[in-house]
């Protein structure tokens, strides 16, 4: 199991590297086509979508508390109205990215609170799950009207996101042995 827990973590990884990416990109370039931009983002969020739901389903034959069906699904389906209906990315995306970023958190949250009284820093997990759930909302309620701002803002919160989520990994990564026991130990214990 812990082989399982960080080829996950590494994808994890991967995939948030990625989006520090693009939002390394959209804090750079913000006055680039919205279009180009949402074209971009549309392949990311169903790259992103369909690694959720392939971990997703490794994850259940292990019983890693992991749930990614449902985002990856959301993902895909955003991923393609985007890719499809660029013009409507200022409201949409901004959502969407938002959307994404609180079904994450609710990932980590629910990560953490399974760990809790193992020796395993589940309260640092538990606190970046609920940054990472404050920087969702803040982006789905406060749509900027100005394209460049929107950019920079999405472009900001998503390498938060990211940084969250790869500080998250490496933490259970490092941890995986005791990760792996502490669920095992839970499931034998129903």
């Amino acid at each position: 199991m812990k082989e399982i827990f960080k080829r996950t973590t590494n994808s994890i990884i991967i995939s948030a590297i990625l989006s520090a990416l693009v939002g390394v990109i959209m804090i750079i370039f913000p006055n680039m086509s919205i279009k180009t931009i949402s074209m971009i983002a549309s392949i990311y969020i169903i790259l992103h979508g369909i690694i959720l739901i392939v971990l997703d389903i490794k994850a259940s034959r292990y019983y890693i508390p992991f749930d990614g069906m449902l985002p990856g699904i959301l993902s895909i389906i955003l991923g393609i109205i985007l890719l499809l209906k660029p013009n409507i990315l200022s409201t949409l995306f901004t959502i969407a990215i938002g959307v994404w970023i609180i079904l994450s958190s609710i990932n980590s949250l629910k990560m953490a609170i399974s760990l809790r009284g193992e020796d395993i820093p589940w309260v640092l997990l538990l606190l970046f799950g609920i940054i990472d759930l404050i920087i969702g909302i803040i982006v789905v309620f406060n749509p900027f009207t100005a394209s460049i701002s929107l950019m920079i803002f999405i472009g900001i919160m998503l390498i938060v996101h990211s940084i969250i989520d790869i500080i998250d990994m490496v933490i259970i990564k490092r941890d995986a042995k005791k990760i792996s026991k502490a669920i095992e130990m839970h499931f034998k214990s129903l």
